[in-house]
């Protein structure tokens, strides 16, 4: 073999080498890109459910603060200060409530989209931990109905019935304090939730620039 023709051979061989060098070069930079862009996705999502896990738990205290300020009620109302039947008491209740609901509301929708946008990175393992807290909303809001109801009727239903009517006003109402069942319940969901998203937010933390 000639010398133009061994350099032609090497020449070949180092452009072929330069070529796979490239390809794997390229291969192990599409891989860490996309490792370090699944991390950010499940950092952002991680990030967002705990944000709105906070949302929801701040406005469901707000709705159940055993306050009802007298700027909450509709024009009109006079309470115990005048004659007031029991439709107009319902009336007002439901006023109060429902402006309070809207809040969360509010809060849960988005905290039903971050815990969708959750499950399909997670798998159902973060529903079920999404779900208790979604059963206090539940609960509060089957509270606030059966208040409102009583009061239609003058108090009658939770005449008939001092347990219910117990039950009923601690979900509505967050003045027994940390003892209160549905604020011990909200506290043991909130924990679960916080637990799994910890672990997402630790192993997909962004790499300082």
């Amino acid at each position: 073999m000639t010398i133009p023709e061994i350099v032609s051979v090497v020449k070949d061989m180092l452009i072929a080498g330069a070529a796979t060098t490239t390809a794997v070069v390229a291969i192990v930079g599409l891989s860490n890109w996309n490792r370090e862009l699944r991390g950010r996705v499940t950092f952002d999502t991680a990030r967002s459910l705990a944000k709105s896990t906070y949302q929801l738990r701040d406005e469901i205290k707000e709705c159940r603060s055993p306050f009802l300020a007298a700027a909450e009620f509709p024009d009109g109302y006079e309470g115990s200060l005048g004659r007031t039947s029991a439709r107009e008491e319902a009336l007002a209740l439901a006023h109060v409530y429902g402006e309070r609901w809207k809040f969360v509301w509010a809060a849960l929708k988005e905290f039903d989209t971050n815990t969708l946008e959750a499950e399909v990175l997670w798998g159902e393992r973060i529903r079920t931990k999404t779900d208790a807290l979604r059963t206090c909303v539940r609960d509060l809001r089957t509270g606030i109905d059966a208040l409102i109801q009583n009061a239609a009727v003058a108090g009658e239903n939770f005449i008939s019935d001092r347990n219910f009517e117990k039950e009923m006003r601690e979900l509505v109402s967050s003045s027994s304090g940390d003892n209160n069942p549905l604020t011990v319940s909200m506290a043991k969901a909130i924990k679960e939730i916080e637990l799994e998203v910890r672990q997402h937010l630790a192993r997909s933390k962004p790499r300082a620039q």
